[in-house]
């Protein structure tokens, strides 16, 4: 049986190598899936998406020539492929951001009205939450405060960082943010891995006044770029060329209009003092 849903990263990974390993042997995805045993239809959706049982994956390496020795990394990378996110235990009802988010390698991301959530406290956090869903329930809440505290670890991951390059709207400085949050915030922009620049009230009309959004970027050259956005209808994501392109696009030119990292800083320390 395949495993439902979207594999993460490691599994898209597999599922990538399994579909180049079949072409390289020159067999369709019809006679594969005669030899395999599968339908058509079945080999198709392993191919764009299902995770495919442990069984099937072994079947699929010995049919395109591959050696128990050289099976050996695939059948681990399926073990990884297969193991449950941190995030499953606090019961999210969508999950594909957080989980996209553990496997970038870089973050890009201007908000308009609130901080970015990496670079939130728990108090912060939790005013923003109760703000946006005002007849939340407030276990809800707390399981959401600590999902987002959990998430910030990813910036101080040893082996393997995220490297985040936070855009944020000046007037979101003066909505709710609090002295202890600007303390957090000089120690985040002090970090290797984080840039914090601030798009001053000053630079007039532009694109990021449609929104924030956040583009995330990984390492493996087959993965493409993801951007999401977030609304009152919900949380929003494409992975289409064009998108991410305007996305892009979009974030460069707040950058230009954005104060340097140094001034940020400044100006951050400045409204402490």
């Amino acid at each position: 049986m395949g495993t439902p849903g979207m594999p993460n990263f490691h599994g898209r990974q597999l599922l990538r190598e399994l579909k180049r390993l079949r072409e390289q042997t020159g067999m369709t995805q019809d006679e594969a899936g005669t030899r395999l045993h599968l339908t058509l239809q079945k080999l198709s959706r392993i191919e764009n998406g299902q995770l495919p049982g442990y069984h099937e994956t072994r079947a699929m390496l010995k049919l395109y020539g591959l050696t128990p020795e050289q099976c050996a990394p695939y059948l681990e990378q399926w073990e990884r492929a297969r193991k449950r996110g941190w995030w499953r235990q606090y019961g999210l009802r969508d999950s594909s951001y957080v989980c996209m988010e553990q496997e970038a390698s870089r973050m890009f991301e201007f908000q308009l009205g609130r901080l970015p959530a990496l670079l939130q406290t728990e108090s912060y956090a939790r005013r923003c939450l109760c703000a946006a869903v005002p007849a939340c329930d407030a276990k809800e809440v707390e399981a959401a405060v600590a999902v987002r505290t959990r998430r910030q670890e990813r910036l101080f991951d040893g082996e393997k960082p995220l490297v985040l390059h936070a855009l944020v709207h000046e007037p979101t400085l003066c909505q709710g943010v609090d002295r202890e949050q600007l303390i957090l915030l000089v120690e985040r922009a002090q970090m290797p891995n984080v840039t914090v620049r601030i798009v001053p009230q000053s630079a007039g009309p532009h694109s990021g006044l449609d929104g924030s959004v956040i583009l995330l970027d990984f390492d493996d050259p087959q993965e493409p770029d993801i951007v999401f956005t977030d609304t009152v209808l919900g949380l929003a994501q494409s992975q289409d060329d064009s998108r991410t392109s305007a996305v892009r696009m979009t974030l460069e030119d707040l950058a230009a209009r954005a104060l340097s990292p140094e001034d940020s800083l400044d100006t951050l320390k400045s409204m402490i003092a």
